[in-house]
């Protein structure tokens, strides 16, 4: 197992409309290298701290996994989102996030649209094999969102709550 980015190393970045910031752990660049037989993705950890609009990301599908519950207006109709039930939605979507519980993280996922390669998908809890998960949790090895890449016959870490990709 192998980590490819650690939150806590990456300094945060404002989003695109400036309304909060975000932690990049794998650019689309990055990500080519990553996963040539894929669709270029990004994955980042945005701060949710109120409510506000999203920045607008045409050309993206999006995934996004609040640590919290959270409410997400998406083109005029209210979505309910949490730890468990990530939403998907394209990135010219108008989306506003109307009500969070408390303030919080999201993990959010972007993988281009319009070439012929498949995309990199968001498996919440995963039980079984995935090419790379992200930490929820931190322990005495790994960190709070930790991106680790899985190798042959590595299992998922049982004692953290993770995200796998696929």
């Amino acid at each position: 197992m192998r980590r490819i980015a650690s939150f806590a190393d990456i300094t945060p970045a404002a989003w695109a409309n400036g309304a909060g910031e975000t932690t990049e752990l794998v650019s689309l660049v990055e990500s080519a290298a990553l996963t040539p037989d894929r669709a270029r993705w990004r994955l980042s950890i945005a701060r949710l701290e109120r409510p506000g609009p999203f920045s607008s990301l045409p050309g993206v599908d999006r995934t996004f996994l609040p640590t919290a519950e959270v409410v997400l207006e998406i083109s005029g109709t209210p979505h309910r989102a949490g730890p468990d039930s990530p939403l998907r939605f394209t990135g010219d979507s108008e989306v506003v996030l109307t009500e969070l519980s408390e303030p919080c993280f999201a993990v959010n996922l972007m993988v281009e649209t319009g070439g012929s390669l498949q995309g990199l998908t968001m498996i919440p809890a995963p039980s079984g094999p995935a090419r790379f998960v992200l930490t929820l949790d931190s322990d005495e090895q790994w960190g709070r969102f930790d991106l680790l890449e899985l190798g042959t016959g590595d299992e998922l870490p049982d004692r953290l709550g993770v995200v796998g990709f696929d």
